[in-house]
């Protein structure tokens, strides 16, 4: 009798004292925080028999939210509802936290407590409400009615509670799902987009950031409840040791992006040896959560994620200076810094409770993603223009060398033009002395003659004016011989209209000692006069190249008639010249080569090996043609093609 006049006299003095009165036309939920009043179990363990008897001890919570940080006693949480007698709404306790691992609702009646229900992330109690956070159904009753709720928990503590009607709570509900769609909807986005880059460019940066986005939506998708509603129900591991798995996990890529992202071995060693040891330390952090008992993790996991901002934050602001990328890496981690201090504000009760603040740190973080994956795409952007600029200084460097070796060959073809006309000119003088021998014999002849008869006294006027017709005819011959020697070797820049027959004739006439000597005989068939523009000097000199070839040829092949055919056509707009032989052709293995630099089948002092690579040159520098080689009959035949001027040559 005793016990029960106690109850009543204490449900009648909470009433009095703090009770919340409901009412209908009430929208929104109602905060019961700070009216009602907790005590935690400290060295003495209570039953729901015996804590009735420690009211007393129970103290006001003062604040809008319950914080109570790491605590592994039970907390007792006493308030009081007053319902009129008309209302019949549906009204629910909302308990705000989906991590709590145990609670026990009772009702303080008359004759003692009356369990109404028990739930928590290790209890997996079937729920009556769909939903994300833990909601229990008030009964009917009129008046008011007091309440005891039991709350276990290994890690930290934080119960926001409030009263609303269920109608209003699933309204509620349905706007946070909206606004958790969108967040997610938007990390989403940014784990597909920078994978697609990632697949493109395989820079480290890209997986880095990956990994700790898809980590970090994994741990949001924990705390936010959304995880063991949704993804992993009834895994009581992951509801409670997830969440600490997933600061360290992420912490550990966070690390890792940092530590690539912002190149910190080249702009801030120092900084790169703490970010890498942190890295280090959150990987230690993810074997602690395998190991080791969920309230150590936890803890450790909540003071490393308290640490994390300012560590990757110090990082950016090294780098910065000199690294231009680090300006939204250091935005991104400022903002989440700041939201997640406004947070721990609010939870303090030091910043109002606003609507806002209830998506404060999915707003904070989703800001941060975008920022660190602008701050991908602005590297991007400045590797693309390093590589741009480095581009420019490799092409401009490329022209340098080019024109460098463009000048080297030029001056290695005139080496060789000089040291193919010196074999020429040594052919040549060779042909020239051949031409002089018989004049000047002549002439040694006619220089004894008048001696002698000068001697007799039979030299007479007529006689020497007779001698000395035949000196001036001869020495005409030998300055007529000379002047072709000095025209064909003349250079002359300057391109001319000339007769290609005409060309090869005089060639012919200079070559003749040569062809007399080794019985070679010509035959020289010209379709027309056919004029070419370009120089005569040159053309002349591939002429006398392809001559002396067919002469080592047919000499090497001991041909017994030596015949060189030379046929000048005209087709459209080209001269067709073609110098064939019979001194066996060119094998075929090597004759794709014939015209390479310093190729050549005779032995090292017979030959250099740059005569039909000079004949060539000249045809397609000097002439704007070609020459081609192919084998016909008993010989190889050479044609040269160059264009043909618009009129004959005369």
């Amino acid at each position: 009798m005793l016990r029960t006049i106690f109850i009543a006299l204490l449900l009648s003095l909470h009433a009095v004292a703090g009770g919340i009165v409901l009412d209908a036309s009430q929208r929104g939920a109602i905060n019961i925080v700070p009216h009602s009043t907790y005590l935690i179990e400290t060295n003495t363990s209570f039953s729901p028999e015996t804590i009735l008897k420690q009211t007393a001890r129970f103290k006001p919570a003062g604040n809008a939210i319950y914080n109570f940080g790491f605590v592994e006693k039970p907390i007792w949480i006493q308030f009081a509802l007053t319902r009129p007698v008309e209302d019949q709404t549906e009204w629910i306790l909302s308990i705000g936290n989906s991590h709590i691992d145990e609670y026990t609702l009772y009702r303080i009646d008359a004759d003692g407590l009356t369990r109404l229900s028990r739930d928590g992330d290790t209890v997996n109690a079937p729920r009556a409400y769909a939903s994300r956070l833990f909601w229990e159904k008030l009964p009917l009753t009129e008046g008011t009615t007091s309440y005891l709720l039991q709350v276990k928990t290994q890690g930290a503590l934080q119960i926001p509670l409030t009263v609303e009607q269920l109608s209003g709570a699933y309204r509620d509900e349905s706007f946070s799902n909206l606004l958790f769609g969108l967040f997610y909807g938007v990390m989403l986005l940014l784990l597909v987009y920078n994978m697609v880059l990632y697949i493109f460019v395989r820079e480290i940066h890209y997986f880095n950031y990956l990994a700790f986005l898809a980590s970090y939506m994994l741990f949001q998708l924990n705390f936010d409840g959304l995880g063991p509603e949704w993804l992993w129900p009834g895994n009581v591991w992951m509801a409670n040791s997830g969440l600490a798995f997933f600061i360290f996990f992420s912490a550990m890529f966070g690390f890792r992006f940092a530590r690539y992202f912002l190149v910190l071995k080249r702009y801030a060693p120092q900084a790169e040896r703490i970010i890498a040891f942190a890295e280090f330390l959150s990987f230690l952090g993810v074997l602690s959560v395998l190991l080791l008992d969920y309230h150590t993790a936890v803890t450790a996991a909540a003071v490393w994620s308290a640490i994390i901002p300012w560590v990757l934050i110090y990082a950016g602001i090294k780098v910065l200076p000199n690294y231009h990328a680090a300006r939204y890496y250091l935005a991104g981690w400022i903002v989440f810094l700041l939201a997640t201090i406004l947070v721990a504000l609010n939870q303090l009760g030091v910043v109002p409770t606003h609507p806002v603040m209830l998506y404060t740190q999915q707003a904070g973080s989703l800001i941060q993603m975008i920022l660190l994956s602008f701050a991908l795409a602005d590297r991007i952007n400045m590797m693309k223009h390093e590589h741009l600029a480095k581009l420019r200084e490799f092409n401009e460097q490329l022209q340098a060398k080019i024109a460098l070796k463009v000048d080297e060959l030029r001056e290695k073809d005139r080496i060789m033009i000089l040291q193919s006309r010196q074999a020429a000119m040594g052919e040549m003088i060779e042909n020239i002395a051949h031409q002089w021998r018989q004049p000047l014999n002549q002439l040694s002849l006619i220089q004894s003659n008048i001696f002698f008869e000068y001697q007799l006294g039979n030299l007479s006027e007529k006689k020497m004016q007779t001698y000395q017709e035949q000196s001036e005819t001869l020495m005409e011959y030998m300055t007529h011989t000379i002047d072709d020697f000095r025209n064909f070797f003349m250079p002359n820049r300057a391109r001319e209209n000339f007769c290609i027959c005409g060309a090869i004739e005089k060639v012919l006439e200079l070559f003749r000692p040569t062809l007399n000597r080794y019985n070679i005989g010509i035959d020289l068939k010209c379709d027309g006069r056919p004029g070419a523009l370009g120089h005569e000097n040159e053309f002349s000199q591939v002429m006398l190249n392809l001559l002396n070839n067919a002469k080592d040829a047919m000499l090497e092949h001991g041909t017994k008639k030596p015949q060189v055919t030379i046929r000048v056509q005209t087709g459209g707009t080209m001269i067709m010249v073609a110098v064939c032989d019979n001194g066996g052709g060119v094998a075929d293995d090597i004759i794709d080569r014939v015209f390479d630099p310093y190729f050549t089948t005779k032995f090292k002092s017979q030959g250099t090996g740059i005569g039909l690579y000079m004949v060539k040159t000249i045809m397609e520098k000097s002439m704007n043609g070609g020459v081609s080689v192919q084998n016909r009959g008993a010989g190889a035949c050479f044609i040269l093609e160059l264009p043909q001027k618009e009129h004959d040559a005369k």
